[in-house]
């Protein structure tokens, strides 16, 4: 058994350690609970903060929440953002970014401060029995023969695994003799919580483009806004500014007067493009701003960590439950590798699209984009959406049969909200052979789905009639079959055991 000493005193130590209660560790916390597994939770604050920090949450997130049956309290928490506009100098609209028909249940950001979405996560942990530990700092983190040795505080645990959320200054990646490779961007910038009088539609964020920098705003809960703009070059103060000086700031930057007032948050930060080389050793992993950081402008970093915990949670479960094999664990790396270059990727081309607009401003010239392309701008909404995020190449991913262009394997699944539960699944279209044997080889691991039983599209999934494909406890899919027949059911039974243990008895 793994010991806890403090005091000369023993307990059971946690099989799970989670160090840090960012959105990132306390999803991750809801998730592996929601899988079956109890984890161990510190914070080294001694109370939760009331910052605003990162507020919008995307529509892929927001489906991961719906699957976790979080979404209600959500969506009446925050405010619905289904459109962005682009403005220049004298508000001239540049563009307008939509939401509408990006292909998920959910075609918009929810925006609320972040200390009210770690509220949410944490009010539903107290509900099921976890309790936050705050107070609790991790000063040490040792390999062990039984596992990790952690020193928190005077206490030392030694635990099985540790999630590390603990944010750019992780200890866990401390540990791991890891860094944040990659750059800081140019320029300081200040991001605050306050009301102003900005001319703006409903359910719309504005970024606003001018010779001298810019202005972001995104709407929150009771009239307050999120909002992010450059300092002076010659700004180099530590006190951060008062609420006229802001005032002043914003009002240089967009070109008219915005009356700020009831200030709630602000603070100082710079942007960066980093992520660590190895977010895992097989016994750490790290989540959220501990394994990477991206521009804010482009709305992605806090929806990657609630992508991590979703991650980690339904593979470390079936790991410590016995049901998998240990080896599942290496796919964290290569499937959350995959997606934080999206992150970068996207938040890169975002921020370098407003850089680039201002250099034209100051220029003397007047900001552009490209004419419409419906095709192109659907596909970019999908992308900052996050809705285009692909496992492809992982070694938890392949097909057998025939191959269809343009449907690629590691995908989200479109109609995922229309499964529940932490199994997989297996949506069968039309007679599908084999089916008796796998429910008795992969009971309680794989769910048997007729796709007649709900509006699952056979043509979506890039599947013909007697075929089927595998849909991942992460709503992914895993594996085609098309058509089903004795030799690719074996396929889908040969990958499944790649990674899962078969029943007791199952042959």
């Amino acid at each position: 058994m793994l010991h806890s000493r403090q005091n000369g005193a023993s307990a059971p130590a946690p099989t799970v350690l989670i160090v840090g209660t960012g959105p990132a560790g306390l999803f991750a916390a809801c998730e592996l609970s929601r899988h079956g597994v109890k984890p161990r939770v510190v914070e080294r604050r001694l109370a939760p903060h009331g910052e605003t920090r990162g507020t919008a949450l995307q529509p892929a997130v927001l489906e991961i929440l719906d699957r976790a049956g979080l979404i209600e309290p959500f969506l009446r928490a925050g405010v619905p953002i289904r459109h962005i506009q682009l403005l220049g100098p004298g508000l001239r609209e540049i563009v307008t970014a939509n939401f509408a028909n990006v292909g998920c249940e959910y075609e918009f950001q929810c925006s609320l401060p972040q200390w009210r979405t770690e509220a949410i996560l944490r009010e539903h942990l107290e509900s099921l029995g976890l309790e936050i530990e705050f107070g609790k700092e991790v000063t040490l983190i040792e390999d062990d023969p039984a596992g990790l040795r952690v020193t928190l505080d005077t206490e030392v645990v030694t635990a099985a695994y540790v999630l590390g959320a603990g944010g750019g200054h992780s200890v866990t990646r401390h540990s791991m003799q890891e860094h944040l490779d990659g750059e800081t961007y140019h320029g300081r910038f200040i991001v605050a919580d306050a009301k102003v009088h900005l001319p703006c539609p409903p359910e719309c964020g504005r970024v606003i483009v001018g010779p001298t920098g810019f202005g972001l705003f995104s709407p929150l809960p009771g009239g307050h806004w999120l909002i992010f703009v450059n300092r002076d070059e010659t700004d180099t103060r530590s006190e951060l500014p008062t609420a006229n000086e802001l005032a002043a700031l914003l009002n240089a930057r967009v070109g008219i007067d915005l009356g700020l007032h009831d200030l709630r948050w602000v603070s100082y930060f710079k942007m960066h493009k980093r992520a660590a080389e190895r977010i895992t050793d097989g016994r750490r992993f790290l989540l959220g701003d501990a394994a990477h950081l991206s521009s804010p402008l482009g709305g992605e970093g806090l929806n990657a960590a609630f992508m991590d915990a979703t991650d980690i949670a339904w593979k470390l479960a079936l790991v410590i439950r016995g049901e998998a094999r240990a080896s599942l664990l290496d796919s964290f790396a290569a499937e959350r590798g995959i997606a934080d270059h999206h992150v970068l990727e996207v938040s890169d081309e975002v921020h370098s699209f407003v850089i680039n607009l201002i250099a034209t401003c100051n220029g003397g010239g007047t900001p552009a984009v490209p004419p419409p392309d419906p095709v192109e701008d659907m596909a970019s909404a999908r992308r900052r959406s996050m809705l285009d995020i692909s496992y492809a190449g992982s070694a938890l991913v392949g097909q057998a049969g025939r191959v269809v262009d343009g449907v690629t394997q590691g995908t989200r699944f479109a109609a995922c909200h229309f499964l529940s539960g932490t199994r997989h699944h297996l949506i069968a279209f039309g007679k599908v052979p084999c089916l008796d044997y796998f429910r008795t080889r992969w009971d309680k691991l794989v769910s048997i789905v007729d796709a007649s039983t709900a509006p699952f599209d056979a043509a979506l999934a890039g599947i013909s009639n007697g075929g089927a494909i595998l849909v991942r406890p992460d709503g992914f899919v895993g594996f085609r079959v098309d058509p089903a027949d004795d030799k690719t059911m074996d396929a889908l039974d040969a990958h499944l055991a790649t990674y899962l243990i078969p029943s007791v008895g199952a042959s």
